[in-house]
């Protein structure tokens, strides 16, 4: 069980998360999961409880930033990861949903002991993370109202966290898909019960770039393969350019031979820098253009998704119920004896 644990870090670590920069940044997702829970590897499964619950008691959390580390109150620490991992523009039921999804990433990634027991703000690691000071920067004029709109999010939702098998899960999340949601078997190589394809339905009106497309002539795809694999580089054919590509029921690239060599959607989508592995091609002269739909790994919850939900009328836990099927909401003190035990 140790050595899949730490073939499933490995892989995780590959794949790059959620998954990409945060949507501020026009690059919502991509922030590296961590190991999912031994329950979850065992595959145990509680029904939801839907209760409402009591208000944790303070959690104090260690955070390596940029500015070194430092103890803050985790609910503090939520405010510049919703802040910085959602628009301040979305939905209030949206932004809940994102707080108690970053909340329970968190908590999963501090027992996953990745730093010691720490979180930290690279988003490529843990989540992103946004200092006050970025933030007066990032919002200007609009400070006040947009600060004032995510710490109701994250105090609404306080102490507030979702569970499998007794312990916080790895609530992954990306911007925008293209009418499902991706298992995550297809994207880190494991299943986890709770990172099942479900429906996404996203208005690609409200959702920007829903569908993109980028070209690449034959010498920038030579280049883009040369960096991947030099003994790739070589000119090809269309038909030894890709061939033998295998699609999920969500519609997003597993598998595609390039220049004979297997490589996951993943590994494409990283190699030609594509906004998500739901793609498509064409030969355009003697280069290559991809269609792309949606932005990010696909898997968890879709944000513009939760949006697009809250529009809908439906509260931050149907939402969190719709792309974590399974789990349950509990209070982070019920997490954090076996956090402490670490």
């Amino acid at each position: 069980m140790k050595n899949l644990g730490k073939m499933f870090v490995l892989a995780l670590l590959q794949v790059g998360v959620i998954i990409s920069l945060p949507l501020f940044m026009e690059k919502g997702e991509d922030i590296s999961p961590a190991l999912p829970s031994a329950a979850v590897m065992a595959g145990e499964k509680t029904e939801p409880q839907r209760s409402e619950l009591p208000q944790a008691e303070t959690t104090t959390i260690r955070l390596l930033s940029a500015e070194g580390e430092r103890e803050t109150e985790l609910e503090e620490y939520l405010f510049g990861v919703v802040a910085a991992e959602m628009p301040a523009s979305f939905e209030d039921e949206a932004l809940k949903a994102q707080a108690v999804a970053a909340r329970s990433y968190a908590m999963h990634r501090i027992a996953s002991g990745i730093h010691n027991g720490a979180i930290c703000s690279d988003y490529s690691c843990c989540q992103a993370w946004l200092s006050e000071d970025e933030l007066k920067e990032k919002w200007g004029a609009y400070y006040e109202i947009y600060s004032d709109k995510i710490r109701s999010a994250v105090n609404e939702t306080a102490g507030q966290c979702l569970a499998y098998g007794g312990e916080a899960i790895l609530a992954a999340f990306h911007s925008s898909s293209g009418g499902k949601t991706e298992s995550s078997e297809n994207v880190f190589g494991q299943a986890v019960p709770y990172l099942v394809s479900v429906e996404s339905r996203e208005d690609p009106e409200a959702v920007p770039d829903y569908v993109s497309s980028v070209e690449f002539t034959e010498d920038e795809l030579y280049a883009a393969i040369a960096a991947w694999d030099s003994e790739a580089a070589v000119r090809v054919s269309e038909g030894a350019l890709f061939s033998e590509a295998v699609f999920s029921t969500s519609g997003r690239l597993i598998s595609v031979k390039l220049c004979g060599e297997e490589v996951s959607g993943s590994v494409l989508r990283k190699i030609f820098a594509l906004r998500s592995a739901d793609v498509s091609w064409e030969r355009v002269g003697n280069g290559i253009r991809f269609i792309v739909t949606g932005y990010g790994h696909g898997v968890g919850m879709s944000q513009y998704g939760a949006n697009n939900m809250a529009k809908q009328g439906m509260g931050w836990q149907e939402i969190v119920y719709h792309y974590y099927p399974g789990t349950n909401i509990v209070p982070v003190s019920s997490l954090e004896e076996s956090v402490a035990a670490l």
